[in-house]
This record gives C-alpha cells, structure tokens and sequence, in this order.
C-alpha cells in the first residue's frame, strides 16, 4: 500500500465523530447567511418610492423628451475622461421606462455584487466563511459612507465593485502565477477607472497589501505592484493629457473643465482641505479610523493575525485620508464630505480585508465575536446612512406635491416662479433651479417650467445657482397658491417669464 500523507490517512482512516444531519447543517447555514446577506445589501439600496434626489431628476428628463440613445450621446463628451461614467445611470433610467426609481435596481444589483465579489475574492485563501460574511457586509454596507446609498453615487459604486473583482484576480495570480489572473486584474481597474476615477488611489495601497499578506514569491508581488499602479497611471494619464489633446479647448471634459478653472494649487492645499473636511464633517470617519487600528491591535494582540498583520492594519487605516488626494481636480471636491468620505472608506475596508486573509484558526470565539460586533454596527450604520437623506426627500416630495395641481393648470407658454421665504428649498439638496424642473416633470408628469428665487430683503442666504426675485417680474405674474414651511411660506406665481434674464439675477 504506498504511503498517505498523515492528514489524508486520518481522513481516511478516523471514524466519523461528527453525526451527518450536524455536518448537514453546518454546510447549510453559511449558504442561508450568504443568500441573506445579500438581499439585507439587495433590500438597504433598493429603494424606488424615493424617486430622485440629485441629478437623476435631469438625465430622467432628458430620457423622456430626446430618448436614451440621443441623451447618452449629448453627455458623452462631457464624460469623455471617464467614458462609462454613466452607462449604469442610464441603465436603471431604462429599466425604470425613463424613471429615476430604476436607478435603485442597478443600485441593489451593485451592492448585493460587491457582497458577492468580496466573499468570491477570499474563497481560495481565506479560513473563515464567517469572518468573510462579516467583512463582506461591512463593505457592501460601507456604514461610514452615506453616499453610498445615493443614486448620484451609483458609477462609483460600480467603480468599487470592479475593484473588488479585481482583488480576486490578484489573489488569484499571487496564489497561481498564471498571466490571465494578473490581465484580469488590470482590466478590471481599467473598466472600474473608466466609470469613476475614485479609487485611484487605493488600488495601489490593494496590490501593496495583498502582496504583504499573500503567500507568493517576491516576482508575482513586485508585477502585481508594478500592473496595479501601471493601470492608475494609464488611465490617469489618458483622463489628463489625451484627451485633452484629442478634444478641442472649447468642448473640453468635466474633469478637464474642473481642473483647469478650480484645482488645487499644490500639495499643501489639498493636505488642508482634506484634513478640514475630515474634522469638521468627516468625524464618524475619524472614529472609523480609530476602530480599524484598534481592531488590528486587539487581534494581533490576541493571536488571531500575526504582529505584522495587525501593523499593516493599523497603517492602512491611518494613511486612508491619503486616497482622497485623487480629488484634487477641485478644490470643493476636497471639501465635500461624500467625495472624500468614499475614499478614505473604501481604504479602511481594504485595511479590513487582512484580517480573513491573515487570520488563525484561533482564538475562535473571540473573532465570531469581533465578526458580529462589526455586522450590528454596518447594519446601524447602514440604517443610519439611509436616514441622512430622508428629510431632504421629504421636503422635495411636498414642494412638488404642491407644484403638481399648479403646473397642470398653467399654459405650455406661461412659467411657474417659486418665490421662498422659509429658506428652505434651492440648494443642492432641495431643488435648485438646475433641478427643479426635471424634478417636477418627472414626478408630476407636466413640462411646465419652473424656477425658484429669494425675496431680495436678504432673509435668507441665496443658495449657489439662484437668485434674488425681481419685483418688476412678479409684478407682472399672478398668484397661484403657497405652501407652508418652518421657516415660511412659499410663494407660487405663474405667468410670461424670459427664463435666461431671470437666471442672470437681473429679472
């Protein structure tokens, strides 16, 4: 009889201690808790009876008035340094007939994806089914981005999904050696770049890390640095410079647009309105930080990941600010809360994917433990991120529900003027002019203009986009109802409107 590894021969050879129907149910739960969390990630993004909140109300209008194929083709240019930037956008438009709430499928299939994709990408390597759940969920949840749970944000989520996939290529070329794994690799941020240029800078920190951690000879981890960072450069270099050579000055792309007339001036800029936005807004983001460099610390600590593991952890989680330097085209992107919040998030889940990959057989019980915690706190933070909007959405729903029976009786030629005293619409959230009418087209079914001016007493700070009412003008409109707000009333007057005078704040 040849000779049987140890291993194999206790296979073999030792009597089954455990009963069939225990090992039955131990293979089944993790396949009922894989299919549950996807449909609790599905169910936290899949939310159509919201509508629009953002700009989704415009590109539904379009849909509507020139058809899919003429709408894509007319945002196409602008787009051109990021050219898929709203192909997923478009796809829920047309699944929803040209309604914003088709968005939200596309949004449930991307995030119940990257659930998926995460769970995929540490299947060869990982020793624990329920640590990666666990960390899955985190990431498909992302409970310090709220974002997330926007459809404006949907071409960054899919941007996360392709880097996902593509951490399992990774994983799959350090593991094998084989040249499809790394080509799939850089194809996958390649297409992920071209939705959305967001995790530029943390596909680097992936490759560096997964080189840290996967067992693989130093050539596989130096090509996987090396094709990682090869492929941010590519595609920084084609959003930058060819197409700025490829496109004339005068129609020139969002990000070229934004960069020439609004980007930072130096490095020092953008290390002072990150950390300003990290302290002023981004505290949950700060805490996250801390959580992540406490977590690597407990685990080390405990032997559940080496020492260096829980270093790189620790790492990871405090440069992850550092991943928001991609925004660097404009100086309010540094600024804004949602922007950099995706980048420093999206770094603390690759910093919390050491842990499956590196973890010990034991302590046992301390990780389940660790791995429930994290699962109650990404379903808070879900829960919590989803509420964030829900007051806007609120104070959308009433103005257009009141707009809805004033724009059905107006003439096509005649112009509903929202006059606000409470301070309380036109901004970005709550329906500038940019918005308004694609807002209430979509949701009331009429294409009657609409547009939204300030009392010029200056009660209120006029929003970026709007303007002070010119008495003259709504001298000659008439008085179409109100609507009742905290802050005030809401005037409503109809009537003959020059729509390009009004906007230049001069009537």
């Amino acid at each position: 009889m040849p000779a049987t590894p140890l291993a194999e021969r206790s296979a073999v050879h030792a009597p089954d201690s455990v009963p069939a129907p225990r090992k039955r149910a131990r293979a089944t739960w993790p396949v009922v808790a894989v299919v549950v969390g996807a449909i609790v990630v599905f169910a936290a993004h899949f939310r159509p009876w919201e509508g629009g909140l953002y700009e989704e109300w415009t590109l539904a209008r379009y849909w509507q008035l020139w058809g899919g194929r003429t709408t894509f083709a007319a945002f196409a240019e602008l787009m051109l340094s990021r050219p898929l930037h709203l192909v997923p956008t478009f796809t829920g438009v047309a699944i929803g007939g040209g309604e914003p709430s088709g968005i939200f499928v596309v949004m449930g299939l991307v995030a119940a994806g990257q659930f998926l994709a995460v769970l995929w990408a540490l299947r060869p390597i990982s020793r624990s089914i329920w640590i990666n759940i666990g960390v899955a969920l985190v990431i498909g949840l992302h409970p310090l981005w709220p974002g997330g749970f926007l459809q404006r944000f949907l071409p960054a989520q899919t941007s996360i999904l392709a880097l996902l996939i593509a951490a399992g290529f990774m994983i799959r070329w350090l593991q094998q050696g084989r040249a499809r794994w790394l080509i799939g690799a850089c194809l996958a941020l390649l297409l992920g770049f071209a939705v959305y240029q967001g995790p530029a800078g943390v596909a680097p920190i992936l490759a560096i890390v997964l080189a840290l951690t996967v067992s693989a000879g130093w050539r596989r981890k130096i090509l996987l640095v090396v094709a990682a960072t090869a492929s941010t450069v590519v595609m920084a270099l084609y959003a930058i410079v060819i197409v700025r050579i490829v496109v004339p000055p005068e129609r020139a792309s969002y990000e070229l647009m934004n960069l020439e007339s609004s980007g930072a001036q130096s490095p020092s800029e953008v290390v002072r309105l990150v950390g300003g936005t990290l302290v002023g807004e981004g505290r949950p983001l700060l805490l996250g930080i801390f959580v992540v460099v406490a977590l690597g610390a407990l685990l080390s600590l405990t032997r559940a990941i080496p020492y260096t593991a829980g270093w790189l952890m620790a790492g990871v989680a405090l440069a992850s600010p550092v991943c928001a330097f991609v925004y660097f085209g404009n100086v309010e992107w540094l600024q804004d809360i949602d922007r950099v919040g995706f980048a420093v998030a999206l770094a603390l889940s690759v910093a919390l994917l050491i842990w499956p990959i590196t973890a010990a057989a034991r302590p046992r019980r301390l990780q389940l433990a660790v791995t429930a915690v994290l699962v109650a706190i990404a379903c808070a933070g879900a829960a919590a991120g989803i509420a964030v909007w829900q007051p806007y959405l609120h104070v959308q729903q009433r103005l257009l529900g009141s707009l809805a029976p004033i724009v059905h009786e107006t003439a096509d030629s005649d112009t509903v003027v929202v006059v606000d005293y409470s301070g309380t619409f036109g901004d970005l959230l709550t329906l500038p002019n940019g918005y308004l009418s694609g807002a209430s087209f979509i949701a009331n079914h009429d294409a009657t203009n609409v547009l939204i001016c300030y009392p010029p007493d200056g009660s209120h700070p006029v929003p970026a986009g709007n303007v002070f009412c010119d008495p003259d003008t709504l001298a000659g409109l008439r008085s179409a109802g109100d609507l009742t707000m905290p802050g005030g009333t809401v005037d409503f007057y109809v009537g003959t409107v020059d729509e390009a005078q009004f906007l230049s704040g001069t009537g």
